[in-house]
């Protein structure tokens, strides 16, 4: 995954993400602070309904305009 992840810190957590535990939704590099985190919701992302509203929020502001 060669893209820069949009979130600095862990939505479950709040600890910093870690390169080791990187993902992607919907189109966008996104990390999480432990594999274990990232292995869940990247297995089942519709059951992390918080996880993906904050990935959601961060998306809408990459998407506006500068």
């Amino acid at each position: 995954m060669a893209a820069s992840p949009i979130n600095k810190f862990c939505p479950r957590s709040g600890q910093p993400i870690q390169a080791d535990s990187l993902t992607e939704y919907k189109g966008y590099a996104v990390g999480f602070c432990n594999p274990g985190c990232r292995n869940d919701f990247a297995a089942h992302p519709e059951d992390c309904p918080s996880d993906r509203a904050y990935f959601d929020t961060l998306i809408k502001e990459q998407e506006l305009p500068g």
